[in-house]
């Protein structure tokens, strides 16, 4: 029986690993993993490539072959192929990041042997068609000017030039760079990188049924070829600087700074992750506490590790009315001196320990985003027991291992500082 004037019975949260999927070698080598979860009949297929703006020539070439995969084949055009999706019932996405491009579906499973053919030709076959991509750099330009009228925009696009110059990690879309993709820039991107010898095939889902040989029919009795090596080019960072760009008749400015770390493989991930957490990762967190609750000079403030597959980096944005840009700034550096000279309190950092333990749990409560977490495993080169190790540091990591981590990584003469819309 409840009694609600007695207080819950409070339960240490246990670590909970993620499901690996089974993996397979199709016959032609391309690797395929599966996730057997559950017993819906609905899946997940992603073909996953290495193909993101680190390997592109030319600034959004990545970005525009990946959305005009669909736009036609040798036997279908781009109308015939979204009314063969829907008609199934299912759902398309394609997407490109930095490292790789992804193409997904999702589906009934029972629908899966009726969709490959098409899906196999959105792959191997495109063919680009000309009208199609003119009209994709339409809306590309359009949205872009949309977006230039964005301070938060400008500043997110010129804090990451600022650290990665004039390597790819860095690339913003611009016009001119838009304006310049051609037909052939994508049939030679995708002829190199889109290789199915360098392609990821992962399931997820789908009930209790094994869909290898339904795969290998469809994929791995293709001829591959042999592969060129993909060379994976960390960047190298440019000088720390500090910019400011005036928005006329803009009522707020928009606030990036941050600075260089490293990769999710290196021996402080852990306790780095952690920091960056206690500093703005959430609602509680002491840039919130500070900026949105005490001084009300924004809605919001955030930091985040932003982790590539070759460099990492911490960023802090917000956005502030512009007679409190100065004040705000201030006010990150304050607190991020303070990581480096005082010792988190005990209540602080248990509260942290828990929330970040409580949303990890959260972050497996489906089979799809195992699958994902699991991505992060394959794609990291990173060990089965990644996850554990991190649950486990939540446990063990100290006040002292936290100052010893913000003073080893917070130096301010590294940071980099962009504001727009402030005079």
């Amino acid at each position: 029986m409840l009694i609600r004037t007695q207080e819950p019975e409070i339960n240490q949260l246990t670590f909970h690993n993620i499901l690996l999927p089974q993996y397979h070698e199709l016959t032609n080598k391309i690797p395929f993993y599966q996730l057997i979860s559950g017993a819906q009949d609905v899946l997940r297929l992603e073909i996953i490539f290495k193909a993101g703006s680190l390997y592109e020539p030319k600034e959004s070439v990545a970005h525009f072959t990946s959305k005009m995969l669909s736009e036609g084949t040798k036997s279908f055009s781009a109308k015939e192929i979204q009314e063969k999706i829907a008609y199934y019932g299912a759902f398309m996405e394609l997407n490109s990041g930095f490292d790789r491009a992804a193409f997904t579906v999702y589906c009934l499973a029972k629908h899966l042997d009726k969709l490959l053919p098409i899906i196999s030709q959105i792959i191997t076959e495109p063919t680009f068609p000309e009208q199609e991509l003119e009209t994709l750099k339409l809306i590309s330009l359009q949205s872009l000017r949309v977006n230039m009228e964005k301070t938060s925009f400008i500043a997110s696009s010129k804090f990451r030039k600022l650290l990665f110059g004039n390597h790819p990690y860095g690339n913003c879309m611009t016009e001119e760079g838009i304006n310049s993709i051609t037909r052939e820039d994508l049939i030679a991107f995708h002829s190199k990188y889109y290789s199915l010898s360098n392609a990821t095939i992962l399931i997820t889902g789908g009930g209790k049924t094994n869909y290898f040989e339904l795969i290998n029919n469809h994929f791995g009795t293709r001829a591959i070829g042999t592969q060129q090596p993909i060379v994976d080019s960390p960047a190298s960072w440019g000088v720390p600087t500090k910019e400011v760009i005036v928005k006329e008749n803009s009522i707020q400015s928009s606030i990036r700074l941050g600075c260089p770390l490293f990769t999710i493989n290196n021996e402080d991930y852990y306790k780095t992750s952690i920091l960056i957490e206690i500093l703005g990762g959430y609602f509680g967190s002491r840039l919130m506490k500070n900026i949105r609750e005490d001084k009300g000079y924004t809605y919001g403030i955030h930091s985040n590790f932003a982790v590539m597959k070759n460099n990492g980096y911490l960023v802090i944005g917000t956005d502030v009315n512009k007679e409190n840009t100065r004040a705000t700034l201030e006010e990150i550096y304050k607190e991020i001196n303070h990581l480096k000279t005082e010792h988190v309190s005990q209540d602080e950092l248990s509260l942290v320990k828990n929330y970040l333990k409580g949303s990890f749990i959260n972050s497996i409560n489906t089979s799809y985003a195992q699958a994902d977490k699991f991505k992060t495993l394959l794609f990291n080169n990173l060990p089965d027991n990644f996850y554990e190790v991190y649950f486990n540091t939540l446990s063990t990591i100290t006040a002292e291992d936290l100052q010893t981590t913000a003073i080893k990584y917070f130096n301010l003469d590294n940071f980099y500082e962009v504001v727009v819309g402030a005079k």
